[in-house]
């Protein structure tokens, strides 16, 4: 079953982006995040299957998860503060 119109379910993008950059660095921390707090992972993937369906457009869908993607790099911003 598609996720969105032309990306199959379990389908993975591969992105080549400098590592420098304030874009690339926030995916990885996003992603380290993640990988640490299942919660997390559900809330961020219900979000995505809810507005998957809604958007055609992958910029909207993009800015659409922006709130959520931003407390959780916040989040881990914050807990490597403090180790």
């Amino acid at each position: 079953m598609p996720i969105r119109a032309g990306i199959a379910a379990g389908s993975r993008k591969q992105h080549v982006v400098r590592a420098s950059t304030l874009p690339a660095r926030n995916q990885l921390l996003l992603g380290d995040y993640l990988r640490g707090h299942p919660d997390d992972v559900a809330r961020y993937g219900a979000l995505k299957r809810r507005l998957a369906p809604l958007y055609d457009n992958g910029g909207d869908y993009t800015r659409a998860k922006t709130e959520l993607i931003q407390e959780l790099t916040d989040e881990e911003r914050a807990e490597r503060g403090s180790r």
